[in-house]
């Protein structure tokens, strides 16, 4: 974003530098308005999706958490689609870090509403007292692999269906490192 100059933007939306500058003060401005927008928008799809999670009366299984995937991450995935120009840019080297990190914020936000429907009422603070493993960790990999499960098929959107993305998020959910790659082995033999 730094090499993008106002001049730049003003000519790529075919606008004049009055009408760019009755409604910001500079491009740093209009790149706050875009990924706010895009931040409620990614939102509120993940607000839509956590909703399909609340019709069920039981915890779910790994295998069921697996096969959730596939509406889970319904809006989600149909925004990350209809905004992967965007996405891509702003997510790119040239683009705004911030912007990562307060995906990532969002992305813990959900997790932690998501928690009791996928694995019940988890008291944090007693389980890090007994656990070796502190649920920090967990969440931080969880969030991580499917935030960055979603930025590798944004970078290269046609590589895989929606679909196809889906099913891979309900996997790196519910298997190993390991396992994935056990299954991966299994097609190339």
């Amino acid at each position: 974003m730094s090499e993008v100059t106002t001049n730049d933007i003003v000519n790529s939306a075919e606008i004049s530098k009055k009408t760019f500058y009755n409604y910001y003060q500079n491009k740093h401005e209009l790149l706050h308005d875009i990924e706010d927008e895009l931040l409620n928008k990614l939102q509120q799809a993940l607000i839509t999706d956590r909703e399909t999670l609340k019709n069920d009366n039981h915890l779910p299984d790994a295998d069921e958490i697996k096969n959730l995937a596939g509406v889970a991450f319904n809006q989600t995935l149909s925004f990350c689609n209809e905004n992967k120009h965007f996405l891509v840019n702003l997510l790119s080297s040239n683009g705004d870090m911030q912007l990562y990190q307060m995906i990532v914020e969002l992305a813990n936000d959900e997790f932690d509403a998501r928690v009791p429907y996928l694995f019940g009422d988890i008291d944090i603070s007693k389980a890090d007292v007994k656990s070796p493993l502190p649920f920090a960790f967990i969440k931080t990999l969880y969030i991580n692999t499917i935030v960055n499960l979603l930025m590798l098929w944004g970078a290269a959107p046609d590589s895989l269906s929606i679909n196809e993305i889906k099913s891979i998020a309900g996997l790196v959910q519910t298997k190993s490192p390991v396992e994935l790659i056990e299954i991966y082995k299994s097609y190339s033999e």
